[in-house]
């Protein structure tokens, strides 16, 4: 049996090794196996949430327990893809052009979901690394069959230094900004001082001026009062990096969106951020990531004492504001924790926040629901007092929606309404001026303006439109 094996690391401290074996001819194994040294001891640091126990010793049972499904990988819904790497992994992997453009460059498939992060492992979102390992036939035996089969190791090939990954399907890179303002290839000045990493989020043909739409978007949800990632428009004339990708009617002095990263340290090039998405906290697919609900982040944030009732009204913000803007894509790897403290992860930027109601292609919903229906006595799923809100991602985040939210999470309600009503009334009176201002279509803005005079209460209403 031919195995194949990524030494997988957190910063420089190695954690264990992810395998990938055949078990027949259909079946193909994906498993992680936590070293010894990493799973007994009590002041590891978080991969991922997803992993984390309750004490040490349920901790290590946890590790040991390796059949266990968030070690495990599993057949995709879509048979062309195959088998899929344990979700955590899953999500560290590019989508869209980026991975189709990386498997060309590696030779592989797009779906040979191994060799991607092989291929990628150098430059993973956060801090971890997946490096080619080296195992003997020994450890193998003991690691995956407990010594019943004869096992050969594959050899992996290094990871590329230009493969990067980054999620989305929006067309982007991952680049530098040197200290004279350009943006270059990761591989160029990568231990520089005084460069920033940046994904340069490209313009998009189906979209026109979608990098000054989603700038506008930030800077709309920043005076609405959510944190939300730095980034500033850059004309394409100081992009100095391949994209490959086919950017439609441009010149130099058409624009991108440059994005610094905050899983980067801004100080220190080689310095990373360890962080994760709540797809990878929930141990969920990236083909499932508009599933589950947000009262299932919320209810995650309630157990991470660094996170609790602030993150969940930060988190009640931005879906206000996504309503606000017609923004239908906050899914689940599109919220996040980043672990500026090892042991004690925060709520990072808010990002890929964008007001897609100014196109005209037509009404669209939240990507999550807010909450699942509520079980009823006989554990039957029963429809809320919110009638209907805890399904329809249409719902208005009105009074009775987030009372029932609250009760759920044993919250205050009063503080979250109070959270809620003070982002309301600052997009009310601030955006209306933004959105005039800005360097988007008078279409694109009349859409805009019309979203939210529907939202606006009834003295507001002419002022927004």
């Amino acid at each position: 049996m031919n195995v194949k094996g990524l030494t997988v690391l957190l910063g420089e401290r190695r954690v264990g090794v992810l395998f990938q074996y055949p078990l027949s001819h259909d079946h193909t194994v994906h498993r992680f196996v936590a070293d010894e040294d990493f799973l007994n001891d009590p002041q590891q640091p978080t991969l991922s949430l997803s992993f984390r126990a309750r004490d040490p010793q349920a901790q290590a049972a946890f590790w040991k327990a390796i059949t266990s499904g968030p070690l495990n990988g599993g057949l995709s819904k879509d048979a062309q893809r195959g088998w899929l790497l344990p979700a955590f992994f899953q999500n560290l992997l590019p989508e869209g052009p980026l991975r189709t453009r990386i498997a060309d460059m590696r030779g592989c498939s797009p779906n040979d979901h191994f060799e991607l992060l092989a291929a990628t492992g150098k430059d993973l979102p956060g801090d971890v690394h997946a490096m080619p390992a080296t195992l003997d036939r020994s450890e193998l035996e003991r690691l995956i069959t407990q010594n019943n089969d004869a096992l050969e190791m594959s050899v992996v090939a290094a990871p590329m230094d230009d493969a990067i990954s980054v999620s989305g399907v929006q067309a982007k890179l991952a680049v530098l900004r040197d200290q004279g303002g350009r943006f270059v290839a990761r591989t160029k000045l990568a231990d520089d001082t005084g460069v920033r990493h940046v994904i340069a989020k490209l313009p998009v043909a189906e979209f026109p001026q979608l990098p000054e739409l989603e700038d506008l978007s930030l800077r709309l949800a920043r005076a609405a009062g959510v944190q939300v990632v730095d980034a500033e428009l850059v004309p394409l004339d100081l992009l100095a990096a391949e994209h490959h990708y086919d950017l439609g009617d441009v010149n130099g002095r058409t624009r991108f969106l440059a994005v610094y990263r905050y899983d980067r340290d801004a100080d220190t090039p080689t310095q990373r951020i360890h962080c994760e998405d709540f797809a990878q906290i929930l141990s969920v697919q990236p083909e499932d990531k508009y599933t589950l609900d947000y009262l299932t982040v919320a209810a995650v944030m309630m157990t991470v004492p660094s996170l609790g009732e602030p993150a969940v009204h930060e988190l009640l913000r931005r879906i206000l504001v996504s309503d606000l803007m017609g923004n239908p894509d906050m899914h689940l790897k599109n919220i996040g924790v980043r672990y500026t403290d090892v042991q004690a992860p925060d709520l990072p930027p808010a990002y890929d926040l964008v007001a897609y109601a100014a196109y005209p292609i037509g009404a669209r919903g939240r990507a999550l629901a807010l909450m699942p229906s509520a079980p009823g006595p006989d554990g039957s799923s029963r429809r809320s007092r919110a009638a209907g809100a805890t399904t329809d991602p249409r719902a208005p985040l009105g009074p009775v929606v987030v009372r029932e939210f609250c009760a759920r999470l044993g919250l205050p309600e009063k503080p979250a309404w109070t959270a809620l009503r003070r982002c309301a009334q600052r997009a009310f009176d601030l955006w209306p001026a933004l959105i005039r201002e800005a360097d988007i279509t008078d279409k694109m803005k009349e859409r805009l303006l019309a979203r939210l005079a529907t939202y606006a209460p009834a003295g507001k209403a002419g002022q927004a439109a």
